[in-house]
């Protein structure tokens, strides 16, 4: 009996070793990515004119509402250079497919009234992706509808998500260039989903070089809002993409300078943005 149990430690000790070592190289290899992926510096070499597609994560209730407020206040959503405007919002969620309905309408009627001959404000689609969870919904199955989002998210980033418009010919990528979002959990999937595919393209080492010399590892750049509501501490999921955003700002002096560890990139204190 002895001998029994002295072989079963060996073996276990001999089975925990590699799955030990294989663990710490993964975490090791992971943030090493992270790190390099987050300091990387953006190629500068978009040509002006050259079409950019945005996609913008609508959180739905106040979130949404932000984010409008963000986008209408400081008119930073210029159709003239993001030509292609996708909004993400999730299941059930119509106020959030009504608003970006509404904000599309006041982009066009602004262009009208400014435009020299000129009206187009470019193209934009609304896609919706299934919720990473659901109001009172289980722990336990949590886990299965947030990675169903996230292959969603996937699916949305390589413009293969069932009824997503086609990218125009003249985008020399399916994936868009910049991912705008201030939580809640799809922001989560989405900023994870960007960064599992920029990761791949990093690691396979399958970097090509597009028509218009873009590569691809520039494009799926996130921007990360926290919430205004947020004065001294990060929320779940700014917490969770404090070291996964390529930018996070804040909106107030107590959140400025925070990372998630040594190397990695500081919240950046943009002042109120939705006020």
């Amino acid at each position: 009996m002895a001998s029994l149990i002295i072989s079963l430690c060996v073996l276990f000790y001999k089975l925990l070793i590699p799955a030990a070592t294989t663990a710490i190289l993964a975490v090791l290899i992971l943030l090493a990515v992270l790190t390099y992926s987050q300091n990387a510096q953006i190629p500068r070499v978009r040509r002006r004119g050259t079409p950019v597609h945005i996609l913008i994560v609508l959180g739905s209730g106040g979130h949404t509402t932000e984010m409008f407020y963000l986008l209408e206040k400081h008119e930073s959503l210029d159709p003239s250079i993001y030509t292609y405007r996708t909004y993400v919002v999730t299941s059930g969620d119509q106020f959030s497919a009504r608003k970006a309905e509404h904000f599309e309408r006041q982009l066009a009627d602004k262009q009208r009234k400014k435009a020299k001959g000129n009206t187009d404000t470019g193209s934009f689609d609304i896609v919706t992706i299934p919720r990473a969870r659901r109001v009172h919904q289980s722990y336990w199955t949590t886990p299965f509808t947030t990675l169903q989002s996230i292959w969603a998210c996937l699916l949305v980033l390589g413009g293969r998500y069932p009824n997503q418009k086609k990218l125009p010919w003249k985008y020399p990528s399916v994936y868009p260039d910049l991912i705008m979002t201030n939580g809640p959990a799809v922001s989560v999937c989405m900023v994870l989903a960007a960064k599992l595919l920029r990761s791949f393209i990093f690691m396979s080492r399958s970097v090509s070089v597009q028509a218009r010399g873009q590569p691809e590892v520039s494009r799926l750049r996130t921007i990360f809002v926290e919430s205004w509501a947020r004065i001294s501490r990060l929320s779940m999921s700014g917490t969770i993409l404090l070291p996964l955003a390529d930018q996070f700002l804040v909106q107030w002096p107590d959140l400025a300078g925070r990372r998630a560890w040594w190397g990695m990139k500081k919240t950046v204190y943009a002042g109120w943005a939705v006020l």
